[in-house]
């Protein structure tokens, strides 16, 4: 496993992939767990070469606040990358990735950047967008591998990917989850016994979000006031938004949808103690869930 900091050194690296054959990128920011490793393991079946980026992107989040945490945590996951075998790791250095005179930023427009996620966080799309993009420029990858839980991030990149025209190609894996239910995250180590067990309620109104819409109920608002009635009987969990959503565009479903669904996603974010957490589930037009 070769490690690798420094941006010219990744950058002469993925030049010489461009024979070695398809190169699969797994972007993380660090406090790797089960969902990492699914998306490493399918990088590494299809792939000739794997790399797993970790960046506390800091356009994205409090990097000062969140480096204690992370970097306590860096070396298991290196020890669990190497337990993989995966071929290189990049850990750029946030003064070099973002230096001081830094500048230029992607700046995404639309729902997907301005909804849900982008209306609690100002520079969650702004941050997605310029940091993927720069390590597509770094690593040169040909397939990125992404988890289905961060829906609104996926889609992002989509979009990125599709209006600026970059080779490469998404691919995205189902939500990996606790027995009870629980996407898992990074985030779930910092709950309380209490909180663990009342996150729950999360998944379980999403699923009834589902059933109304399996017996045939199709005005968002009506599932969407039940969702969020459901959840507000746990009172450790503070919601932030539930939301039905086309799950390109981000764009709400409008007052009814059609008998014959097409692609939609549940949405539901709310606070848990000190963690942020989200979740969904998918429906997809050729007749089945993804939860």
């Amino acid at each position: 496993m070769r490690i690798i900091h420094d941006l010219d050194e990744m950058t002469e690296t993925a030049r010489g992939w461009l024979i070695a054959g398809t190169v699969g990128i797994v972007p993380t920011a660090g406090l790797l767990h089960t969902g990492h490793v699914t998306l490493i393991r399918s990088s590494l079946q299809t792939c000739e070469l794997s790399v797993v980026s970790i960046l506390a992107n800091p356009a994205q989040f409090g990097f000062n606040e969140d480096q204690p945490h992370y970097a306590y945590n860096l070396t298991e996951d290196l020890q669990l990358l190497d337990r993989e075998r995966i071929d290189v790791v990049f850990i750029p250095r946030p003064k070099d990735f973002y230096p001081t005179d830094f500048s230029t930023v992607v700046i995404p427009s639309g729902p997907v950047a301005e909804r849900l996620e982008g209306a609690l966080r100002p520079d969650y799309a702004r941050g997605i967008a310029t940091a993927m993009m720069k390590l597509f420029q770094l690593v040169r990858p040909d397939v990125v591998f992404l988890g289905q839980k961060h829906a609104q991030q996926v889609a992002l990149i989509r979009k990125l990917v599709r209006d600026l025209n970059i080779d490469v190609s998404l691919r995205v894996l189902p939500i990996v989850r606790e027995r009870d239910g629980l996407a898992i995250s990074a985030q779930n180590r910092l709950l309380s016994p209490a909180e663990r067990q009342a996150v729950t309620i999360l998944y379980q109104a999403l699923l009834a979000g589902k059933a109304m819409i399996e017996k045939g109920e199709r005005h968002p608002a009506v599932i969407e006031k039940a969702i969020a009635k459901l959840i507000a009987t746990e009172p450790l969990v503070k919601l932030d938004y539930v939301a039905i959503s086309d799950p390109e565009t981000f764009e709400h479903m409008g007052k009814k949808m059609a008998v014959n669904l097409s692609d939609l996603l549940i949405m539901v974010a709310a606070q848990v103690g000190n963690t942020h957490q989200i979740d969904n589930i998918l429906w997809k037009r050729e007749g089945y869930w993804l939860t």
